[in-house]
């Protein structure tokens, strides 16, 4: 039998309790909503700020690809669009740029170089981000002035050119490994050259360009030589310098004639304007004067055997076969012995000379870091393959990815 309490009973009493602490959490519960509202609207959404990237022109096509989309919409976490800009130099150039410069966020760079401490006093952080084929370009004309197309090289020619063993563009070792045999004399008639490219190639010099001083192109054309030319004194550490004046510090020979050109436009540049000219420089930035019939690509005998052109796929070959990429999970980047293994791995239909690019950044908790980190997060999300470059196997963007998440 229920109490009656001034005419209420005991049970309805508790209920009308129940409903007024519901009511009352109800209340609070729209509170909190909207003083957390009122915080989140005055903490709005820092604007991007504006980061400079400097160095490698290996990646320079690949970074204008790149920052054209990532530039064209505000970043998450932003309120305004992203503002990133690239300065195309050296990767020497790049990483000075970002320590002792302090003029760059971040570096460009095919050979990353951890002693570089960057101006705003974090550690070195180097980022896999992009890699493409390095591309032997020439500019030889036949007897009409037409350019020659197909030449093939051999990693003993390329040695032989660079030390000046072989100065013309119809010398023996240029015709034996294009194909063409020698007939020998008769009573009647001299010893020549017949098939292959004999009737094209002229006796024209060889003249040779280099990239200047500082360049991550070189040290790993350099590496490159090391892996393939075994005992011909090619520096097995890399070097990006080819030396001053006509002598090359990275073998025991030396070259007749050097032209030195700041960056890979430079060197198509120069290539583009003088017959018998020869250089190097990455493929994506030499694909549209080779389109126009300006320069041609050298066609580079692998290990398996095969001559293959620089292009995207020849080149996602070699990384896709390449063993010697575990080594990148250490630090972030090849070291130079890596980079002979991969220069050096067996792998059908793969271009030889295939180049991993970096990017150099700092851990310094600062605003700029932290850009640059969302910059490159993008950059390995939705650029791989930009510019005509190779893209990165799925392990290699694993790790990327991990270094990025040490920077800022």
């Amino acid at each position: 039998m229920l109490r009656m309490v001034r005419g209420v009973s005991l049970k309805k009493q508790g209920d009308d309790m129940r409903r007024s602490l519901a009511v009352a959490l109800s209340i609070a519960t729209v509170a909190t909503s909207l003083l957390g509202s009122a915080v989140s609207a005055s903490t709005p959404k820092p604007a991007f700020p504006a980061i400079v990237g400097n160095g490698s022109s290996f990646q320079g096509n690949w970074e204008a690809a790149c920052i054209v989309k990532f530039n064209a919409k505000a970043p998450t976490g932003y309120s305004t669009n992203g503002s990133v800009s690239y300065v195309v130099s050296s990767s020497g150039d790049g990483m000075t740029a970002l320590s002792t410069g302090g003029t760059a966020d971040f570096a460009g760079t095919d050979a990353p170089d951890l002693t570089k401490t960057p101006k705003d006093g974090g550690s070195p952080i180097a980022v896999p981000i992009t890699a493409a084929a390095v591309g032997f370009i020439y500019n030889v004309q036949d007897a009409n002035g037409a350019l020659i197309k197909g030449l093939k090289f051999t990693p003993a020619l390329l040695d032989a050119i660079y030390k000046g063993t072989v100065t013309y563009w119809d010398a023996d070792a240029v015709q034996l490994a294009n194909g063409a045999k020698w007939i020998a004399a008769t009573r009647t008639k001299a010893g020549y050259w017949k098939g292959g490219m004999a009737a094209k190639l002229q006796h024209t010099p060889i003249s040779v360009n280099v990239r200047a001083n500082g360049s991550g192109t070189t040290k790993n054309l350099n590496l490159y030589m090391a892996a393939n030319v075994p005992g011909a004194n090619w520096n097995t550490s890399g070097s990006k310098n080819w030396g001053s004046g006509s002598g090359m510090t990275i073998t025991s020979g030396s070259i007749a004639s050097v032209d030195t050109r700041a960056n890979s436009a430079a060197m198509v540049a120069a290539v583009k304007a003088t017959n018998g000219a020869f250089g190097y420089a990455d493929a994506p930035d030499a694909v549209s004067a080779v389109s126009a019939n300006d320069v041609a690509f050298g066609k580079l005998l692998n290990v398996h055997g095969e001559y293959e052109l620089p292009s995207a796929g020849t080149g996602t070959r070699l990384i896709d076969n390449a063993k010697a990429l575990a080594g990148i999970t250490t630090n972030g980047f090849l070291s130079s012995s890596e980079s002979i293994g991969l220069f050096s791995v067996d792998a059908p239909g793969a271009y030889q000379l295939t180049v991993i690019s970096y990017v150099m950044g700092s851990t310094a908790n600062t605003a700029k870091n932290t850009a640059v980190k969302a910059y490159l997060t993008y950059a390995l999300k939705s650029c791989q393959g930009a510019g005509g470059f190779v893209g990165l196997t799925k392990d290699l963007v694993a790790i990327a990815n991990a270094q990025v998440a040490k920077l800022g």
